[in-house]
């Protein structure tokens, strides 16, 4: 199965597999921050930022793919609000250094 053979096209076609690892990440960040959490959202981000690469999507639109994803996250809806937001922006900023983290190293 290719990213763009997603199971949920309204994930920005990322694949399945990784839209369940992120949401496992995230749900695990939210319930219990702690450094092995931040380690597992971490990986994550890299396979996000991998596959984002992969389909040639454009960062502006990978930032409403992750918002897409966000927001069905398990138990995203229960926790303080001020946490989800957090995250969300962990989550985001993540990403966005990831990817052009890829770009510097591809271009090097």
């Amino acid at each position: 199965m290719t990213a763009h053979d997603s199971a949920d096209d309204g994930l920005g076609g990322f694949s399945a597999e990784l839209t369940r690892e992120v949401g496992k990440a995230l749900g695990a960040l939210l319930a219990s921050p702690g450094e092995e959490t931040q380690e597992r959202l971490r990986r994550a981000t890299q396979r996000v930022c991998t596959e984002a690469h992969q389909m040639a999507l454009p960062p502006e639109q990978m930032v409403i793919a992750l918002k897409r994803l966000f927001e069905r996250v398990p138990l995203a809806g229960a926790i303080d609000p001020d946490r989800r937001r957090a995250a969300y922006e962990q989550f985001v900023a993540g990403c966005i250094a990831a990817y052009y983290d890829a770009d510097d190293v591809e271009r090097s």
